[in-house]
């Protein structure tokens, strides 16, 4: 007996129709069409069962043992089932207890989206990663061998985390995670970060870009289509955002590379083992030759060459007992 999807909805969720609803990376009626074998379109031969895409977890053996011992052509929920020489009968027969829950509302879709995250973890268990319970991973994500991801992570779309990584919350969305590598409360959007980093907590890597082996990404750091070469280290509080960094440099707390003036994004390129200093900005366009030195507080608006220190503060002017003038709380 052949297996038939159609295309109905029972409901539609923000314009969607139920069976193109996401479950973990995969709609409803992908769910069925893989798990079931079925064909999609108007039935042929004179026995079959014709389903609606509101069961995403059903087995063909489960659905082969619920036919079973039931004679003659039916209606149930969601479905029915069709046989030579027997007419349909009209009285809906029980289903859902036997089929498992069936996606017929916007309630049963939320279950639904739990019972995801519990068949997506024991699928990536089978193939040696650890999905801790209340952690989320897309059937399309792709996760090594050691790697364990703790509850409240959320690892979505076609994310790649490779062995012995560890995901500690936060969300990766299309990202690729290196080997050996940890990412703690931290999100990342098409983002890719190389073997043995550390990232976060609360860092956000945002479309474009590419962090390289060893860096160190740091709380509350903001990367956007950057590219960071290996063993850099950006330890906390700092925006790079459209540059490329050479390998070993250290940008400190409070870095800002300035790359908008009002109309137009501009690049800064850093070159091998500089340091940039805590507070400073950089006003793109800019180019940093290799060892370049920019002391703490400074604001660079020129290239540097190879080796060059920049500093760029003006002189403190201290006036004794004069603060009540400017101040009164």
């Amino acid at each position: 007996m052949k297996v038939y999807l159609t295309q109905n909805s029972h409901f539609t969720f923000r314009g969607k129709p139920s069976g193109e609803l996401d479950l973990l990376g995969k709609t409803t009626f992908e769910h069925m069409k893989e798990r079931l074998c079925a064909e999609l379109g108007k039935p042929g031969g004179e026995e079959y069962v014709l389903l609606d895409p509101v069961y995403p977890f059903l087995t063909r053996e489960a659905l082969f043992c619920y036919l079973d011992g039931r004679e003659g052509s039916y209606f149930f929920p969601g479905g029915k089932v069709v046989r030579k020489g027997f007419p349909l009968s009209h009285t809906p027969r029980m289903a859902t207890e036997e089929l498992g829950r069936g996606l017929f509302s916007l309630a049963d879709y939320a279950a639904l989206l739990a019972e995801a995250a519990r068949h997506s973890a024991r699928f990536h268990l089978q193939h040696g990663a650890l999905v801790e319970e209340g952690a989320v991973v897309s059937f399309t994500a792709k996760l090594g061998k050691g790697v364990r991801i703790l509850g409240g992570a959320r690892v979505l779309g076609k994310s790649v985390v490779k062995e012995n990584s560890e995901i500690c919350g936060g969300e990766l969305v299309d990202s690729t995670v290196g080997a050996c590598t940890k990412v703690k409360e931290s999100t990342l959007q098409n983002a890719a970060v190389g073997d043995g980093c550390t990232v976060g907590p609360n860092a956000y890597l945002r479309p474009g870009t590419a962090v390289g082996d060893g860096c160190r990404i740091g709380d509350f750091v903001e990367l956007k289509n950057a590219k960071v070469g290996a063993g850099c280290k950006i330890s906390h509080l700092a925006y790079v955002g459209d540059a490329i960094l050479g390998e070993k440099v250290n940008v400190g707390c409070g870095a800002v590379f300035v790359n908008y003036d009002g109309r137009h994004k501009f690049r800064t390129v850093v070159g091998n083992g500089c340091f940039i200093g805590s507070n400073c900005n950089l006003i793109a366009p800019l180019r940093l030759g290799d060892g370049a030195f920019i002391a703490a507080g400074s604001t660079l608006t020129k290239d540097l060459c190879a080796d060059d220190f920049c500093i760029a503060r003006s002189r403190e002017t201290i006036k004794p007992h004069c603060g009540g003038k400017y101040y009164s709380p």
